[in-house]
């Protein structure tokens, strides 16, 4: 019986090849959303805070959104995040998100999930970054390292698209939330880590990089030498003192000329990552 239903499940996702619309990369790869419809009072000792989350599509949204508002954070770096998906009630995730949490949003898809767009619409997934303060500079990283044929092959979830990180700046820092490679090797996703250094300007600016790094083992993995050359340090273990009690650790906080320390919060009934939160010691600039 549950080989019977998932190859009925196979078989009505293949339909959207015919029903729904064909993206391109670009297309695909947008970002969109509302940068600067709120704007907080932020008291002059206020420090910025962080979170990074894959939200696992925001299929149990409102156990999101309470753990979100219970965080409190200024930004938000997310992972997986549906917009017009059927296994996600066909929400726009990241808005309803900015909407609940009074913060200003941007989106950006990495792939089209065929066979669960709705209404006419395709379903894309991606990442996104919300924030208290007004967002400048959107864009998307496109890794150059893709397992693509994994995914335009795979019979049980096809897809358009490739991985990506989202970059943006907001409140005097420059954000990147990235959701690298699960369907390969340490090689890619160093190559993958590599893309997002190499986009990092050199300037003065504080950069935070948050997100799903899909690691094998912990932080001191090779994949992560790229960041460690290029000054990044690991807000999990800003003192020595390995913080990463993750059901899956594989979510990071990476920093640059910014101090921060970063914690685990558990949230089994949000989602299958738990949230991050870092604290640091910088003003945002509004």
């Amino acid at each position: 019986m549950t080989m019977l239903f998932a190859l009925a499940m196979f078989l009505l996702r293949l339909t959207g090849y015919l029903t729904e619309p064909r993206l391109n990369g670009p297309e695909i790869h947008a970002v969109t959303g509302e940068p600067s419809r709120v704007m907080w009072t932020l008291t002059p000792d206020h420090s910025l805070s962080v979170v990074t989350w894959n939200i696992e599509r925001g299929v149990k949204f409102d156990a999101i959104a309470s753990m979100l508002l219970d965080l409190d954070a200024d930004v938000v770096l997310l992972q997986e995040v549906d917009r017009f998906c059927g296994r996600s009630g066909n929400r726009d995730v990241a808005r309803d998100l900015a909407v609940e949490l009074r913060m200003n949003y941007v989106v950006a898809g990495e792939f089209q999930e065929i066979g669960e767009g709705a209404r006419g619409k395709p379903c894309l997934t991606g990442q996104a970054i919300l924030s208290r303060m007004p967002i400048d500079e959107a864009r998307t990283i496109q890794f150059e390292d893709q397992a693509s044929l994994k995914w335009r092959l795979n019979p049980a979830q096809p897809r358009r698209g490739g991985r990506i990180a989202l970059r943006a700046s907001t409140g005097g820092a420059i954000f990147y939330s990235v959701h690298l490679e699960s369907g390969s090797d340490e090689w890619r996703r160093e190559n993958q880590v590599r893309d997002i250094v190499w986009d990092v300007p050199a300037g003065l600016d504080p950069v935070v990089i948050g997100g799903d790094f899909n690691n094998v083992g912990d932080a001191s993995s090779s994949m992560f030498a790229g960041l460690r050359a290029a000054g990044f340090g690991n807000a999990m273990t800003p003192d020595g003192v390995a913080r990463q009690a993750a059901r899956r650790p594989i979510d990071w906080i990476f920093t640059r000329r910014i101090a921060a320390t970063a914690e685990v919060i558990h949230a089994p009934d949000a989602s299958d990552h738990d949230p991050v939160i870092a604290n640091t010691f910088v003003k945002p600039r509004l």
